[in-house]
């Protein structure tokens, strides 16, 4: 045991007049009585008693230097060396992904992590500090570095898993700069490790524990889902469901998609251990509501990943916008019984102008600020758009193109002549769907909640209008744009923690709720966002009296896979292994001192009452 005020001990000196009070002579009052031979036989008896004898016999000296003593070791602050993970400061990180729902914990894998944090906290002494902070979809300071563990521990009362795709490297960054500005800092890492890259993390001398949490691999979820439309018939749509397992053993399987309580498919599958298996739905046309797929596999252990929707709305028109363009391009679009065209100028193409449109087509002009949400076909180099386009180089050579995607389903560029097209400089966020020997032709993607096609030539530099594969192009980008709006038949099927965007020019009542009731909105600069989408199912959202709805599910392979970490590989491969990080701490001991004290205090009333009684 080592001290750390040892000049509280000069404190003990106290106990040299405590002591000297009981010694000294008392002066006697003067009494006149008859006699002295009785008082004299007294003064003998106390003449011959020792010194000793008489300390032996006060309880109450006793106690009063017990208690000095206790007192004046308390304030030199006595303390033990421990092994417990005791940190001046302590930045707690508690993963708050999906995968932190599942079932092989305490009772699940939060609960464990929520005592394991709890453990450390109890650690700490009254002048280490702590910080709590969760890594889940969003990172989130919970409680910034505080002395006070009651509020971290009723703050850890508050933390659920999501059931969206979290990021553990967004949350380990952020602990990480953090801790820097603090000597003597521990991070701790509250989860299952994830299936994340850390390696290119940079810890700078900062120490990390990995208190790993989870024990089984076992699990089987819905990976994918996707609502289509039939090529078969224009009004009946098709369910694409993916499903895999990932435990050691086979798995039997049950997949069973409702609409509404209308049972439409069932199927029954053995999945081979780590191998996706895919199965389609037929769903009637003429038919409107939510289409819910759930998956039952004994042994399962994450919830969040056996359920995935869809919203199916009545087979209607697409409100398309044409901005530019000549007659052909309009005359293509208006043929699709679909489609309800309507032309701007390229002047007219305001923010307020293409509000609620399904589709907008540009072939000249430029997508107004704040449009981010639209979907939109960027169908000229002239017009800007997400990728960032260079110089133009003559009569590229089409190498390839992506003949399964959506947009180029039954279109053929062989042959086709391009007079120019101008390279990419960045992708910004598309995949190219074309490509030539020059770079990208045509590249798409989803950005904002909306989707786009951007193409790096002029249509009107190519052979392509007077091809077939332009019309079939026009129209399969009909299809894929408008394939998730909500007006067009189908809801967006987002993943959870996406936020939800749409532009609503001059809204003045918004409101919005999900599976868990009402959620928050933020109307900016005509821009709607629903960000609070952490939970899976359908989301319905009120834009002045018109409806919206949409969808948000789960469908991540990272998190369906719950296999546990063994360690976190962090700085190009150095590992921080579970209950890593454990340094030597200190427990102060003028707590338990100071409760002795106020025992013995009172003993000594209790004492002194009972001598002045007898």
């Amino acid at each position: 045991m080592s001290l750390i005020a040892p000049l509280g001990l000069l404190l003990g000196l106290l106990g040299i007049p405590i002591v000297a009070m009981y010694f000294l002579r008392i002066r006697r009052r003067k009494v006149v009585v008859p006699s002295l031979m009785l008082w004299h036989a007294l003064q003998r008896q106390e003449q011959r008693a020792s010194p000793f004898d008489r300390f032996r016999r006060h309880l109450l000296l006793l106690l009063q230097l017990l208690l000095l003593a206790t007192l004046v070791l308390a304030l030199s602050r006595p303390y033990i060396e421990t092994e417990a993970n005791a940190f001046r400061s302590v930045v707690l990180v508690v993963d708050t992904s999906a995968s932190m729902g599942a079932t092989d914990g305490d009772p699940t894998r939060i609960d464990t992590a929520r005592a394991r944090a709890r453990e450390v906290l109890g650690t700490l002494g009254p002048s280490d500090e702590a910080m709590l902070l969760t890594a889940g979809a969003r990172t989130e300071v919970l409680v910034p570095f505080t002395r006070d563990s009651s509020e971290v521990e009723q703050a850890l009362d508050g933390v659920k898993p999501t059931e969206a795709a979290g990021s553990l490297r967004d949350g380990l960054q952020l602990a990480l700069s953090l801790a820097r500005a603090r000597p003597d800092v521990e991070v701790v890492v509250l989860s299952d490790g994830g299936n994340e890259d850390l390696a290119s993390l940079s810890v700078q001398g900062v120490g990390i524990t990995y208190v790993r949490v989870g024990t089984t691999a076992s699990n089987a979820g819905i990976l994918a889902m996707d609502l289509r439309r039939s090529p078969v018939h224009e009004l009946d749509r098709q369910l694409f469901v993916t499903v895999e397992s990932f435990g050691t053993e086979p798995a039997d399987a049950t997949v069973e998609v409702r609409l509404g309580t209308h049972l439409v498919g069932l199927r029954n599958e053995r999945l081979p251990p780590g191998e996706p298996v895919s199965m389609v739905f037929d769903v009637p046309g003429g038919r409107a509501g939510v289409l819910e797929a759930t998956l039952d596999v004994p042994g399962d252990h994450l919830p969040a990943d056996d359920r995935a929707w869809a919203l199916l709305g009545a087979a209607a028109a697409r409100d398309v916008v044409l901005v530019g363009g000549d007659a052909l391009t309009a005359r293509v679009l208006a043929a699709d019984p679909r489609v309800v065209l309507k032309r701007l100028r390229p002047a007219e193409a305001t923010l307020e102008a293409l509000a609620g449109a399904d589709a907008v087509f540009f072939l000249d002009g430029v997508p107004p600020k704040g449009g981010d949400g639209l979907n939109m076909a960027l169908l000229s180099r002239k017009v800007a758009g997400p990728a960032t386009l260079g110089e133009l180089r003559p009569m590229p050579e089409i190498v390839s193109w992506e003949r399964t995607h959506p947009v180029l389903r039954f279109v053929d560029f062989s042959g086709a002549t391009i007079a120019r097209a101008a390279s990419v400089g960045d992708l910004g966020g598309l995949t190219p769907l074309v490509d030539a020997d020059a770079g990208p032709l045509l590249l798409a993607g989803d950005r904002a909640g909306g989707r786009v096609l951007q193409a790096t030539f002029d249509p009107y530099e190519t052979d392509l209008p007077m091809r077939v594969a332009w019309p079939v192009l026009l129209l399969n980008a009909v299809g894929w744009l408008t394939e998730r709006s909500g007006t067009g038949g189908e809801a967006a099927i987002l993943p959870a923690g996406t936020p939800w965007v749409r532009t609503v020019p001059g809204a003045s009542a918004v409101s919005a709720t999900g599976p868990a009731g009402k959620v928050d909105v933020d109307v900016l600069d005509g821009v709607l966002r629903v960000v609070d989408t952490e939970r899976i199912g359908v989301y319905r959202v009120a834009v002045d009296g018109s409806d919206h709805s949409f969808v948000a599910n789960l469908l991540s392979e990272g998190e369906s896979r719950i296999q546990p970490a063994a360690a976190l590989a962090i700085d190009a491969g150095s590992p921080v292994t579970a209950e890593a990080g454990v340094r030597p701490g200190r427990r102060e001991l003028w707590r338990p001192l100071l409760a002795l004290g106020m025992f013995l205090m009172l003993l000594e009333w209790w004492a002194w009452n009972r001598r002045k009684t007898a």
